[in-house]
């Protein structure tokens, strides 16, 4: 259920926690377990507060009198009455566009579209992007879950596991369904041979925006110090044998010398000057990555 408070009661409330707390909006977003963008939207009254986000936050009931309307969650159910957990809440549907592209290449490269069954019937539909919380906390919970937040109205939530793995989760059945529409697949990646989709191709500033969330997720920039000094490269390193070729004949496309595929399943790009192009013309919204970039350490 969503609750739909008077005009500015929302905004109002959620800054009234942050502040008594003194939270920063990465405090805020673990205390809450969703990504900071989704309760920047929130506050910006873009999206109505979940009901249990509301009681949460308004835990003296003192916003209760600002309720105008507790709306509905619409629940998909599997055949037999079993709830499928996988919610049919509407998401804007998007159109093709450089954002969805680099999205697309985001899940390709360390993301996955599944669903958990439980027992014969369906169970969650879901999408997750994971990373290292050491280097990409701010990517994943910042940039990256805007992204889901500009292109489809939905929000992220964040889930910490053992050590350094961070993922963000989107649970939608929708959603699944609409990456599934665009020619991604759901399972594992390397079995089912997923790769870039032929859309993408069309266009150039499609295919350079798919290269980026690739190699921003599963890419690598590095100098070849000490033995070659003049020498950087840019590499990329995947064992599904499709989308390697696809992503080199990408790079080719695009008019990069890109290496073939080496026995351990990596293509390089390789020279400063275009590792330098590829900085101009694609660039990297990894922080991670830029950061390597400009100080060029040894990897």
């Amino acid at each position: 259920m969503r609750v739909q408070l008077k005009n500015g009661k929302q905004k109002e409330l959620i800054y009234k926690v942050k502040n008594k707390a003194q939270f920063t909006w990465k405090d805020f977003s673990e205390f809450l377990n969703v990504s900071e963008s989704c309760i920047i939207e929130w506050s910006r009254e873009n999206n109505l507060l979940p009901f249990k986000i509301f009681k949460r936050l308004d835990k003296n009931n003192e916003y209760e009198k600002h309720i105008v309307k507790i709306r509905k969650e619409k629940w998909g159910q599997s055949k037999g009455g079993l709830n499928s957990s996988g919610s049919l809440k509407e998401i804007k549907t998007p159109k093709k566009s450089k954002e969805l592209a680099e999205l697309v290449g985001i899940i390709l490269g360390d993301g996955n579209i599944n669903y958990i069954k439980k027992g014969k019937k369906i169970g969650t539909y879901m999408v997750r992007i994971s990373g290292d919380k050491r280097y990409e906390y701010d990517y994943l919970t910042k940039y990256v879950s805007s992204l889901f937040m500009r292109l489809f109205s939905i929000g992220t939530k964040i889930s910490k596991r053992k050590g350094n793995d961070l993922s963000i989760i989107v649970h939608s059945k929708k959603l699944v369904k609409f990456f599934i529409s665009l020619g991604l697949k759901s399972g594992n990646k390397i079995t089912n041979q997923v790769t870039i989709p032929k859309w993408i191709f069309k266009k150039e500033e499609y295919l350079k925006s798919c290269i980026r969330g690739l190699i921003d997720t599963d890419g690598c920039i590095y100098t070849l110090k000490p033995h070659y000094p003049n020498y950087y490269q840019l590499s990329f390193k995947n064992h599904n044998i499709k989308l390697l070729k696809d992503l080199r004949k990408a790079f080719l496309k695009l008019n990069y010398p890109i290496s073939n595929i080496s026995k351990n399943k990596q293509i390089y790009l390789t020279q400063k000057l275009y590792i330098n192009k590829f900085y101009k013309e694609i660039g990297f919204s990894n922080k991670k990555h830029r950061d390597r970039y400009k100080h060029s350490p040894v990897v």
